[in-house]
């Protein structure tokens, strides 16, 4: 049974308790009540799975995912999470109410033992072990157990601005569990954390399922624009080479869109945000695609930025303005699912049709370029990715039933077109018997496109077509090959 290790935890803001990924891998759950469970299930079944939920029944077979959680229940699950055997029979407990003779007992001791409670009253020492676990209590079992604040302290994120925790002895703990990604607030306007609401069993499970990474965590910011919170609605990654110059081009259009605020009903532009692409602005030559053939512009190569974004958009179901794929088809981006740029007439232009702020954020590596958006989809999150290739799309968190959810299908190749003849260039510097390709050959053909974007019970279905153009060799070869003037080699 996997265990806690040391956690390398990035610095995320996860929601609390209403939504989680539906893409943990489970079986089956035992408990006949699990459907009552919603966005909670996947963790249930994922700590189940583990064996963690042992003896957790509240009746035959079932969980009651909505009844608040014992702090006996929350002491079993939490060393079962930390340790990989069962605690020692009792000799004694420490705790005056606690009964030697429970089957849990072992584990409040053990849980004593480990540092991570103190109990809840002295003179006796008591435990209080069938009182419901507080919001508040479970940030900081949950921080000691994980060693939380600890990762926190050497964090790069903020504090986030909760209104009801000031004075709290559980601020710190908090604070370090928002960074986490397990556990962030109750309500967004104001941001609240509710510390001493009660945490229900099918919380509990989200969070510690969230601690052990048995499910993903959620990512937010603070909304730079308001009070509230902005949840990671999608995010998606492409890859490319290292070190060309188009990278160059690529990591400069990034840090021009990083950090950008689009306003609810505001378009959003690429071109108009950064502007003509210059040598005095940084960007270089780079391969540009024009009239079928690959030449170098100053800018080249920040289509790339362009489809990663576009494919956030996309699957974020924000609104599409205007976009243009490529006239050919590059393998490193999603068929039918991409955007051409160039200055100034190929754009790519979007639409906040939601009520929350959008903030854009770029992220990249020298071999990957990554687009997160941050807005409001009632907690709906996904993660795609193209690379070698290849893609996927995740479903981090299903979010609520307001939340926007987007499907979309490419159909098969249809209209194939052969290219047209070779297109011969002189090259003197060629031996008569040698050729070098410039371009491949490659056929043309038609995909269509289809996205359904279903809100608050309702579809709405886009559909349109994407030619990708045939495209000749370009092929170099010696003068008199051209004009048919070589000399004839002798025998």
């Amino acid at each position: 049974m996997p265990r806690f290790s040391a956690l390398a935890v990035a610095v995320v803001l996860a929601m609390a308790s209403m939504m989680i990924p539906a893409t943990a891998s489970v079986r089956a759950s035992g408990f006949v009540d699990i459907g009552e469970a919603g966005v909670h299930r996947a963790s249930i079944e994922a700590l189940e799975a583990e064996g963690i939920l042992a003896g957790s029944e509240c009746g035959t077979a079932r969980f009651c995912p909505d009844d608040p959680l014992p702090r006996w229940m929350m002491a079993a699950w939490i060393v079962r999470a930390v340790e990989d055997q069962a605690p020692p029979d009792l000799d004694a407990t420490v705790f005056a109410d606690v009964d030697g003779d429970a089957w849990w007992a072992p584990y409040v001791q053990r849980l004593s033992e480990l540092g991570i409670t103190r109990g809840c009253a002295v003179e006796p020492a008591r435990y209080c072990p069938d009182q419901p676990v507080t919001r508040g209590q479970m940030a900081s079992f949950l921080d000691r157990a994980f060693g939380l604040a600890r990762i926190f302290e050497f964090a790069s994120g903020g504090f986030l601005e909760f209104t009801d925790i000031g004075g709290s002895s559980y601020a710190l703990p908090i604070q370090a569990l928002a960074a986490s990604g397990i556990s962030v607030g109750c309500h967004t306007d104001p941001l609240r954390y509710c510390p001493e609401r009660a945490v229900t069993r099918a919380e509990m499970a989200t969070f510690l399922a969230r601690a052990l990474k048995l499910v993903p965590t959620l990512q937010y910011v603070q909304d730079p624009g308001g009070e509230g919170i902005l949840h990671l609605v999608s995010e998606y990654t492409t890859h490319h080479p290292c070190c060309a110059s188009r990278v160059t081009n690529i990591h400069l259009f990034a840090e021009a869109v990083d950090g950008t605020i689009v306003e609810p009903g505001e378009r959003f532009s690429l071109n108009r945000h950064v502007g003509e692409r210059t040598i005095e602005k940084g960007f270089v030559a780079a391969g540009t695609l024009i009239n079928g053939e690959l030449v170098d512009t100053v800018g080249g190569g920040v289509s790339q930025f362009a489809t990663t974004f576009y494919n956030a958009a996309f699957w974020g179901g924000y609104q599409d303005i205007a976009h243009r794929p490529h006239s050919r088809y590059f393998s490193r981006y999603p068929e039918g699912i991409e955007a051409t740029l160039d200055w100034p007439g190929l754009d790519v232009i979007i639409r906040n049709d939601t009520s929350a702020n959008l903030l854009i954020r770029a992220e990249y590596t020298a071999t990957s370029l990554t687009v997160k958006l941050f807005g409001d989809n009632d907690g709906r999150s996904v993660s795609g990715e193209w690379k070698n290739g290849k893609g996927h799309l995740v479903v981090v968190a299903q979010g609520g039933s307001e939340a926007r959810v987007v499907t979309a299908s490419i159909s098969r190749r249809l209209g194939l077109t052969s290219p047209p003849a070779p297109l011969y260039r002189s090259n003197p510097e060629l031996a008569v018997d040698q050729t070098k390709y410039l371009q491949p050959a490659s056929n043309g053909w038609t995909v269509r496109v289809t996205r359904t974007i279903t809100e608050g019970g309702e579809s709405r279905v886009q559909r349109w077509g994407v030619y990708y153009r045939p495209l000749r060799a370009i092929i170099e070869v010696h003068p008199c090959v051209l004009n048919q003037s070589c000399p004839t080699l002798g025998n």
